[in-house]
Formats: C-alpha cells, structure tokens, sequence
C-alpha cells in the first residue's frame, strides 16, 4: 500500500480511551473522504511544519465495544496538543488488520508490538545492507520491473526500453558498485554506488561547483513498492555521503528526469545545486552537485 500525497484532517474531540491505555491519540476528521482498510499503520504525521513519527489506527474499535469508524494518531516519541489543529499524515505500511482482542490488557500489549513496529519501519538507518551476491540479483531486477511499471503509469519515458537490465546489474556487482538494502529481512532497496569518473558528466550544459576533483554518485535507485513512503532512498544517499567520507571523497554529483518530480524532490531536499544538463544514454538529464557532508 502507497498513498502518495497526505491525507489532511482536524484534530477533533474524540473518547480519551487511547489516553487511558497509555497511548494518547489525536481523533482526526479527514477533510475528504478517506478509503483505508481497517487496521494500524506506521505512518508519517505533519503538524506545525514538521514531520513525525506516527502510528496509525482506521476502525470500529471493536475491543472496547464501539462501532464508529474512526481515525485515530499516536506521535511516536512526542506528547503534543493538537486538539482543533490541521494536521497531514500518511500510512506508508499496514502493520496489522483490525481485530478484536480478548482483554484490554491483550490489546495493550499488542499497541506497544505496533509502536515498535511503526518506529523500526520509519527509521530508515535500521535498514541492513548488503553488497549485492548473486542470489540477490533476481530479487533486484523484480523491483527494478517495479519501478519501471509506476515510471509508467506516471508518464515517464525513463527506463522503458528495457534498461536497467540483469546484465547491468551483474555489471554493477562486477564492478563492487551494487549495493541491496533489506527491511523486514527482505529486498527493499537497490543502487549502484560509483566512484569512477562518470563519462556523462564529461560534458555539461552548465558548470560543476567542483573542477576535476574525485566524486561519488548514485544510479538506479531504486525501491521495492511494499516500502515506498519509508524514506529508503534518502537512506541510500546517506549512506553513499558516508563511503565517500571514509574515502576521503569531497564532492558527489546525481543525475534525475526532469520529470521525475520525487527524485527532483529528494536531491532538492538533500541539499544539491542544480548544475545544468547532462547528456546520459536515453536522453537529457538534470545534473547536480553538492560538497560531501554539506546539509
């Protein structure tokens, strides 16, 4: 399940029955029809103009003997008042279904299974890394396919000619360059971290901030659909900033679409300069540049 823009809401006057549970929640009145299935979700909550952990619940309540669909947010690790606030939040992983528990002790306990689950799921540094091997290439080249299928769907021309393809991701692994990252103990994750000259980046409608110095970039990245939403490929750029360091690289360059408006998003947001234009295989690119360690 992937909801791509939030869901925004009014924090409204609701039992107090999470607070007596000893997770305090917020009682929100979606401002347009909402279609969830029922269940708890880790999920992201913005309010004041920030963004939070979060668990959320869509349901009856059937434990404690009610029947009034309700939508209802824990904020991990915060006690804020949001009564009469606009608040956004975004589910990004079904946790569990909606079910009735034997006790009030029965549910307790399984809100704090959630709660952990929801904070493991939105804390993207507890993913694991793996060099890629070459069972792991099947598992790569599915979410490729996925990624290539929601390309698709948005519009986009990029990578529907059949590349990246197995061949190029038992190229990555030859060169020491292809990196998995799991969650959940399974694939979540993929990308090629590179640290040999580019030669698109040779020529560039544009100027670089660095002149012929050492860099790192990222190619295919890319995550499996069940985990978008979770911040993995902000992870993945973190993470190549930190090989970087310990290489004694300075600078790190990125290439996107000009309609990849997610990625566009996440470089912004990561702290590059927009450079120029770069000529890449299939087509034009925007080309970006920022100093390692710089936010």
């Amino acid at each position: 399940m992937y909801i791509a823009d939030y869901i925004t809401g009014t924090v409204i006057q609701g039992l107090g029955n999470g607070h007596k549970l000893g997770f305090p929640t917020a009682n929100v009145q979606p401002d347009t029809p909402v279609v969830l299935e029922k269940g708890a979700y880790a999920a992201w909550v913005k309010y004041d103009g920030k963004r939070h952990k979060g668990m959320l619940y869509v349901g009856t309540r059937p434990t404690l003997d009610l029947h009034e669909l309700t939508y209802e947010i824990h904020v991990i690790d915060a006690s804020p008042r949001l009564y009469g606030k606009k608040i956004a939040f975004k589910p990004v992983f079904k946790i569990a279904d909606e079910k009735k528990f034997k006790s009030k002790k029965a549910l307790i306990e399984a809100l704090y299974d959630y709660k952990r689950s929801a904070k493991y799921l939105l804390s993207p540094s507890h993913s694991y890394h793996f060099n890629t091997k070459l069972d792991h290439i099947h598992e790569i080249v599915r979410i490729i396919e996925q990624a290539r299928c929601r390309m698709k769907a948005q519009g986009l021309d990029q990578w529907q000619d059949g590349y990246p393809d197995e061949a190029t991701i038992r190229n990555d692994k030859r060169k020491k360059q292809a990196h998995i990252f799991y969650k959940l103990l399974e694939p979540a994750a993929y990308a090629a971290i590179v640290f040999d000259k580019d030669p698109y980046y040779e020529k560039i409608d544009g100027k670089w901030l660095s002149d012929g110095e050492p860099y790192v970039t990222v190619h295919r990245i890319v995550v499996a659909d069940k985990y978008l939403g979770l911040d993995l490929a902000r992870h993945i750029l973190k993470f190549a900033e930190r090989k970087a360091r310990s290489k004694g690289v300075q600078w790190f360059r990125i290439d996107t679409h000009h309609d990849n408006i997610p990625m566009r998003n996440l470089i912004r947001d990561f702290g590059f300069t927009l450079c120029g234009i770069v000529q890449v295989r299939d087509g034009q690119r925007l080309a970006y540049e920022k100093r390692v360690g710089e936010r």
